[in-house]
């Protein structure tokens, strides 16, 4: 086996497609630096399936596609192929020549194929597993990984040892059997989890079973008992309600005719009723028209006595005139005597009174004259003693004055100095507190203007906050339902998957075929039919249901696979299964023509499923000739339109098959195994959707809950600040009204300095003039007191002599005065008097003729009064015969009245004697109808018992029920039935079928726990085997390599002595790998003194005895002998022909000696910037071949 072709296209520097054709033997690889000759190198380990990109010495796995040039564009791929000779069978692919390639998109997409067959990269790993060809083989070493066998820890270093041990595809077993026994460990878990529920409810459910298997029996016996005795209940009420409407009929018609003949009575009474009223109001109408004829009569009796009245008046009034007149006629004479007489008298008493006038004036006149000297006297004697007790006091008052005035304006003169200082003072103080004021006013609009400004940060960081709140309570709650959700999901997917994993509801016989599938025992199994298929979840159970066991059939491969399968069945004694080989099963399509148009039709069921198109054979024969159809009716239709040649499925499971029948009714929810993938991918999918919403909910509920948090300490602090603000204010205000109040007092105290300053200076003023006027006044005051003391003494005598005449003229002129009233009194009443006879005198004429008039005054009135009374009269006769004739008919109505009264009363007693008949009627019907109330409400409470209890009508209770004899023993057995059931108390009557269920399940999980422990015990057999082979054959190997490495170190060192130790020989398959070498006159204690050279020639002698154990079919070694000395190199070239025959070399290199032993040679060049070009040289022959 041996590489014999390189095929690259669109890889790193390699843009154009080439050919590197290789020969057994050496083939090297030469070039400058950066021309791209280990790109060559790269595309085999890229091929081989390396994965990481940073080996590929790239950033990114893209980095591998050739990126373009300023004048080549970049290509959409890289690809790159190896034709491999397969000669000696080492690849397991039954080819001589395989062709191994790799392809990678710039849109990530990749590509592996075997012979031009699609594979996995798994697959390319176990193709090349333990040929030393592998990712981690020793076939590629690259540039610095020589030395990495040197440098790397004794841990690191087994990769390729293992590789060359053999044992790789042993340890890539193990670790399969190892993650299938931790699944097998897991599985067990789970079933023994599921093994514990299930033993936890067997024990219980199998008690509540036959506990429920008890109840039935005895309800069944109940509802027997309870049909009949409701039977015969029914039976006797119903004669009972017979009955009781016998009765009611007989009732009600003698109450009907009680009730007609009070319906008479009182229309009867009603209208005598009628009548009475209206003869009462007849009666009423005459009477009061009698009553207005007394009234008009009082009042023409009252009108005669008036007129009767004023007739007297008038005869008196006549008589008082007659008398008048006669009197008048005699007082006339007399009159005129007196009033001469009194005129006489009047003459005297004027003639007195003039006498008496005369005298006084002369007396008054003298007294005045005596008083005015008097008063002249007293006034001049008064005046002067009392000038001088002014002058006393006023002099005393001007001395004091004068005292006063000196000593007040010293003290003035002070006060106002002391109110100027004040004043001044106070002023001062009045400018300190007003710029104190204009400062703190200040602070206060500072202060509002900051308030203003957080109040308003406070209401929109709230305002905001409540926002965030809403908004995070909501997102709290989406997650939460959300999170909810997908827990709900998971376990409704854990539940189906564990269902599908244990493949619950396969018969065993499948399960065993596909175990034995899946443990390589049975080869060529495709699955059974459920798996194979893929369907959308609206026409799982149409699908399902025409498919029905079919589902459970297992499709293989060929005929053979077949035949392996029943034989397996048959030596296992596991049961039947159904195979259907994919080469002889080869069913064809309904091809009806006008299918597609009927009404109803959906699709053939073939087409309305998914599946591998090398299956297309079997699923025609499955349900290629199936129909499916929207409902029963439309398939009805279709059938008869065919006549029923091929079956037809409706999408809710109903089929009618082919010939006619019809197979359809409920179908169990979630039943089927159809319905369990779909729920499974359905629940996936939705949980994966739920997924990714959460955590961008999640992601927007941190944000909002960050959010909101920040609000909050923003919302607080800004509040904070509000108050320190308010407290700062407050406290700026209260200095505030402070200093005002200080300052009001400071300026009414500058106004009352003010004034008083001012008032002092007026008071001194005022005390300057005032103390001059004083003295001024003193001294003329001195001078008068002087002169009215002299004048007092001469005044005294003449005042006495006066005062005595002035008495005697005083008495004289009171008597002159008093006897002057008299007269004058006696004068008045002499005129008043004769006035009033004057005027006495003067009327007489006059009354006499008003006398005359009013004499003929009253007799016309007298004459009227006469003629009015004349007609009252009249009047009074005429209403008399009118009243008499009302009365008349009075009498003749009320007599009539007392009549239909007495007829009333008669009707009324028998009304009341009628209407108690029919209120003895009311009471026993209503009596009646509640006892056919309370026999119809048992009659229909049992029906309905019935109904709602056993869902029978009374026919067919009347059908399934034995007659009873005697209910009341049937009534205590039913009473005893119904004690022995509630002596069972609570009963699940679903525990029998789940009690099945679970019995079932038990068991099927108990075989299920049975082969997992037995997969188990395999695996860990299998692991055992496999470590007992990995340790064997490493340790073999690796002796091997260490006593190859021993002569090649000596060989290519030309002396000195080496060797590989295990760190832990107890555990061969974990220790690492230590390397003791000592080259010739050396004693070396640690690799790391060696030189560089001579540490790759120790690591390429590890490696040539890697070869020489198990070589690698070929090998390209990437410039590993770079660090060598030409001689060394000479050397490694040399010995690299040892392993020709077996190994093919590619070297990549610039040294001479390494290019000198090759057979063929490639040239790498960088012609053009970016892209790499190979030239062939084969050194046999003289000629240069240009790729």
């Amino acid at each position: 086996m041996y590489l014999e072709s390189l095929e690259m296209q669109g890889f790193k520097s390699f843009p154009d497609k080439i050919k590197l054709d290789f020969h057994k033997g050496l083939t090297a690889v030469v070039g400058p630096n950066g021309s791209g000759k280990s790109n060559i190198g790269d595309a085999v380990r890229w091929v081989l399936g390396e994965q990481s990109s940073k080996t590929l010495r790239g950033g990114k796995m893209e980095d591998v596609i050739f990126a373009g040039t300023t004048q080549r564009k970049p290509m959409g791929f890289a690809q790159v192929t190896l034709n491999i000779v397969n000669n000696r069978g080492l690849l397991q692919v039954s080819a001589d020549r395989v062709s191994v390639t790799r392809k990678l998109y710039r849109s990530g997409e990749s590509e592996y194929m075997i012979n031009g067959s699609q594979v996995r990269l798994k697959d390319i790993y176990e193709l090349f597993m333990d040929t030393g060809l592998g990712r981690d083989g020793y076939s590629i070493i690259g540039q610095g990984r020589v030395a990495e066998i040197v440098s790397a820890k004794s841990g690191e270093r087994r990769e390729i040892f293992e590789e060359a041990a053999g044992i790789s595809k042993f340890r890539y077993k193990k670790a399969e059997a190892e993650r299938r026994l931790a699944a097998a460990q897991e599985n067990i878990l789970r079933l023994n989890d599921i093994m514990g529920e299930l033993e936890s409810r067997v024990e219980p459910l199998r008690i509540q079973s036959e506990k429920a298997a008890k109840f039935l029996e005895l309800s069944d016996r109940k509802k027997s008992l309870e049909i009949a005795a409701w039977v015969k209940q029914l039976d006797d009420l119903k004669a009972r309600l017979e009955e009781i409407s016998d009765k009611i009929l007989i009732n009600k018609g003698e109450y009907d005719a009680v009730e007609a003949d009070i319906s008479r009575l009182e229309a009867e009474a009603e209208d005598l009723q009628t009548k009475m009223e209206s003869s009462s109001l007849k009666i009423e109408e005459m009477r009061a028209k009698i009553l207005e004829a007394e009234k008009s009569n009082t009042q023409l009796h009252s009108d005669i006595a008036v007129f009767e009245n004023d007739i007297s008046h008038c005869l008196e009034t006549i008589s008082d005139i007659e008398k008048q007149q006669k009197s008048a006629e005699n007082s006339g004479e007399e009159n005129r005597r007196i009033i001469e007489e009194k005129l006489a008298l009047v003459k005297k008493a004027e003639e007195d009174i003039s006498d008496t006038e005369e005298k006084h004036k002369t007396a008054s006149e003298e007294l005045n004259r005596l008083s005015g000297e008097q008063d002249s006297f007293d006034s001049k004697f008064s005046d002067v003693n009392g000038a001088l007790g002014k002058l006393y006091i006023r002099q005393s008052e001007l001395k004091i004055a004068v005292t006063s005035g000196d000593s007040g304006k010293i003290e003035l003169t002070e006060q106002l100095k002391k109110c100027r200082e004040q004043e001044e003072q106070l002023r001062e103080n009045g400018e300190q507190l007003s710029a104190e004021k204009r400062e703190t006013e200040d602070g206060v609009r500072m202060l509002e203007e900051k308030s203003g400004e957080f109040s308003n940060r406070v209401n929109g960081l709230t305002k905001l906050w409540q926002g965030r709140s809403e908004k995070l309570s909501l997102t709290k709650k989406e997650f939460e339902d959300i999170s909810f959700s997908i827990r709900d999901k998971e376990q409704r997917i854990k539940m189906l998957t564990d269902l599908e994993n244990s493949m619950e509801g396969f018969a065993h016989s499948v399960k065993q075929v596909l175990k034995a599938s899946r443990t390589g025992q049975l080869r060529g199994v495709y699955g059974s039919v459920a798996q194979l298929i893929r369907v959308e979840g609206k026409y799982s159970l149409a699908i399902e249901t025409a498919l029905g066991g079919a589902l459970q059939n297992i499709v293989v491969d060929n005929e053979e696979t077949a035949k392996r399968g029943i034989r397996l069945l048959q030596e296992s004694k596991a049961g039947r299964a159904t195979f259907l080989p994919v080469t002889s099963v080869k069913g064809n399509r309904l091809a009806e023509r006008g299918l597609e148009e009927c009404a109803g039709f959906v699709s053939l069921a073939v087409d309305i499923v998914g599946f591998d198109e090398n299956l297309t054979g079997v699923f025609n024969s499955l349900l290629g000739r199936i129909a499916v159809a929207e409902d029963i009716d439309d398939a009805t239709l279709i059938a008869k339109k065919y006549g029923y040649k091929f079956k037809i499925v409706t999408l809710d499971g109903q089929v009618i098959n082919a010939g006619g029948s019809f197979t359809g009714g409920s179908a169990a929810k979630s039943s089927g195994v159809l319905t369990r993938k779909n729920d499974i991918e359905k629940l996936e999918n939705e949980r994966n959707k739920l997924s990714a919403r959460v955590g961008e909910v999640k992601q927007n509920m941190e944000k909002l809950q960050a959010e909101t948090d920040k609000l909050g300490f923003d919302i607080e602090g800004a509040k904070d600040e509000l108050r320190v603000i308010g407290e700062d204010k407050i406290r700026f205000e209260s200095e505030i009204k402070r200093i005002v109040s200080l300052l009001e007092q400071n300026e009414s105290q500058i106004k009352a300095a003010v004034e008083n300053a001012k008032r002092y200076a007026e008071k001194i003023k005022e005390n300057d003039r005032n103390t001059s006027e004083a003295e001024e006044n003193l001294r003329k005051c001195e001078e008068e007191i002087a002169e009215l003391e002299k004048q007092a003494a001469d005044s005294e005598e003449m005042r006495l002599e006066i005062k005595k005449k002035m008495e005697k003229l005083s008495e004289k002129l009171s008597e002159m005065k008093l006897y002057q009233l008299e007269r004058s009194k006696d004068k008045d009443a002499l005129e008043a008097e004769i006035k009033q006879l004057e005027e006495q005198f003067s009327a007489l004429g006059d009354n006499s003729a008003r006398l005359a008039v009013a004499l003929e005054e009253q007799k016309k009135i007298i004459s009227e009064k006469e003629k009015l009374i004349e007609e009252r009269r009249s009047s009074l006769e005429n209403a008399a015969d009118a009243v008499s004739e009302i009365n008349a008919k009075i009498l003749e109505e009320q007599s009539a009245k007392r009549e239909m009264e007495q007829k009333s009363n008669e009707g009324r007693v028998k009304i009341r004697s009628l209407t108690d008949d029919r209120e003895k009627f009311s009471r026993e019907m209503t009596r009646l109808e509640e006892r056919q109330g309370s026999v119809q409400n048992n009659y229909d409470g049992i029906i309905s018992d019935m109904q709602e209890q056993y869902g029978l009508y009374l026919s067919e209770a009347r059908e399934t029920a034995a007659p009873v004899e005697d209910l009341l023993t049937v009534q205590r057995e039913l009473n005893e039935i119904k004690q022995k059931i509630r002596g069972l108390g609570n009963v699940n009557v679903a525990a029998i079928e789940e009690y099945k269920e679970v019995s079932e399940r038990y068991s099927f999980m108990r075989g299920q726990l049975d082969d997992v422990e037995t997969s188990k015990r395999e695996l860990e057999q299998l692991i055992e085997e496999l470590t007992d082979n990995m340790r064997r054959q490493f340790s073999e190997s690796f002796n091997q390599i260490n006593e190859n490495f021993k002569e090649i170190f000596v060989e290519l060192f030309g002396g000195g002595r080496a060797e590989l130790t295990l760190t832990d020989p107890e555990d061969v398959l974990e220790s690492g790998i230590e390397i003791n070498v000592a080259p010739p006159g050396k004693v070396i204690k640690s690799l790391s003194l060696l030189s560089g050279g001579e540490q790759a020639f120790v690591a390429i002698a590890i490696y040539f005895a890697i070869l020489k154990i198990k070589p690698a079919p070929f090998c390209i070694l990437d410039e590993i002998e770079a660090a060598l000395d030409d001689i060394n190199v000479v050397k490694y070239a040399q010995y690299l022909r040892n392993f020709t025959d077996t190994t093919q070399f590619i070297l990549v290199t610039h040294r001479r000696g390494s290019m000198d032993e090759a057979d063929v040679m490639y040239g790498v060049t960088m012609q053009e910037k970016g892209i790499s070009r190979v030239l062939k040289l084969d050194q046999t022959s003289v000629g240069i071949e240009a790729n």
